[in-house]
């Protein structure tokens, strides 16, 4: 069961009370009106059917100014609503709506559509408890104006509470107006507020527009002076160019004095180099001369180490026949040795300490040159030997490691490389 709105006791008191002369010939319809009629047959009421001082109380509350002007403008009522005074227009409309006119059927369509919410919620209203407890919660909702329209067109409106609801309506509006003039008061007061203020912030306004033409003339001249300065500046940077130009061009012609002492220093000192060379291959002429003449055959030859040892039985030595060997690493004065040995076998002897002081690029040449290759293991670098390995595979030549750097292993190795396939080393 839906539960109905509690309504103070007061109110129902008010309600229940007695109407005054003045209200109930205002509000209460007779008993054979229309009205009377109408909520005799139990529907809603339209605005020429309501009786009495409502009618204005509707239309000064449920409308406001603006709508009125629309719909006198659009049923004809005047021409240029919009021209007439806000009271002449709530006037001429509410003298149109005790009958049925064009102006009060619009009036009573556009209420029923702007307040379609109240009179949906007001149909379900029908004891005085009912009405009162609606209008009390619409009032505190701000919903007066819906709930005043919903309420006097309603069917089962009690004539008391009706007397109630327009009573109140009608203190609103003389309390509004005070409202109003307090309003107007305070209106007139903030206008005159305003017009100082306004005051003051036109001369606020004009002092700073004085500071602001001060600050621009300023700027102006600081501009100025910044020009002549950037002007100076432009001026200072062409000195720095010319004065950094005549400083290389300084230092250019000294670098080009240096230049030409290093060169006349490097002419000279390569036609010293080249005396050097001269007497270097004079030496090397009379090296290998006395080489020449000093060599004698293996068997004869003695030192530290014997050179017999790996001699044929006859004590003869056998031909090179031009042929040119290198070894690589070894000790020097071994290389010495096997230098002078291989002169005398008509042989020649190239040499190559393996990179200690010969550079490592030259080690190809020599094995190109080579018709076979010795190396004592005992006494040259790994990397040495690898290469040698390396270029021998390429170029075809033939490869003999020895034990140790010794003269007799290496006439031994020599031997064998000489002695025939199928004889015994």
């Amino acid at each position: 069961m839906k539960k109905k709105p509690t309504v103070a006791p007061a109110a129902l008191a008010l309600a229940s009370s007695g109407l005054t002369p003045i209200l109930a010939d205002l509000v209460r319809p007779p008993a054979n009106s229309v009205t009377a009629d109408h909520r005799a047959d139990g529907r809603r009421l339209t605005i020429w059917e309501v009786r009495g001082a409502s009618l204005c109380s509707i239309v000064g509350t449920c409308m406001s100014l603006g709508e009125l002007r629309r719909i006198a403008k659009k049923c004809g009522v005047v021409d240029d609503p919009w021209r007439m005074s806000d009271y002449d227009i709530h006037g001429t409309l509410t003298a149109r709506m005790s009958t049925e006119t064009a102006a009060a059927r619009a009036v009573t369509k556009h209420l029923d559509a702007k307040f379609e919410g109240a009179i949906r919620k007001a149909r379900a209203l029908e004891s005085a408890e009912d009405f009162i407890g609606y209008w009390e919660a619409a009032v505190d909702a701000g919903l007066a104006p819906g709930a005043y329209w919903a309420m006097l067109t309603h069917p089962k409106l009690p004539p008391d509470v009706e007397s109630r609801v327009y009573g109140e309506i009608h203190m609103m509006s003389h309390m509004s107006g005070a409202s109003n003039r307090g309003d107007a008061r305070a209106i007139a007061e903030a206008r005159r507020e305003k017009g100082e203020l306004a005051r003051r912030l036109t001369a606020r306004i004009d002092e700073r527009a004085a500071h602001l033409r001060e600050a621009q003339a300023e700027m102006a001249r600081l501009r100025d002076r910044v020009a002549a300065m950037e002007t100076l500046e432009d001026e200072c940077a062409l000195l720095r160019g010319l004065a950094d130009h005549n400083r290389l061009a300084s230092e250019l012609r000294a670098q080009a004095d240096e230049l030409e002492l290093l060169r006349q220093e490097n002419a000279l000192l390569k036609r010293e180099a080249t005396g050097f060379e001269l007497q270097c291959e004079h030496l090397r002429a009379r090296l290998h001369a006395a080489e020449a003449t000093v060599a004698e055959p293996a068997r004869g030859w003695t030192g530290d180490e014997s050179l017999d040892d790996g001699a044929d039985g006859d004590g003869k030595t056998a031909s090179l026949c031009g042929r040119c060997l290198l070894y690589v690493g070894g000790r020097p004065q071994t290389v010495c040795k096997l230098r002078q040995l291989i002169a005398g076998r008509n042989g020649q002897l190239l040499h190559h300490d393996g990179g200690l002081e010969n550079s490592s690029a030259r080690l190809g040449e020599l094995v190109r040159q080579a018709d076979a290759v010795f190396f004592p293991v005992d006494c040259v670098s790994h990397s040495a030997v690898e290469a040698v390995k390396k270029i021998c595979q390429s170029e075809g030549k033939p490869m003999r490691p020895l034990r140790t750097a010794s003269a007799t292993t290496f006439l031994r190795a020599l031997e064998s490389a000489l002695v025939p396939t199928g004889s015994p080393p």
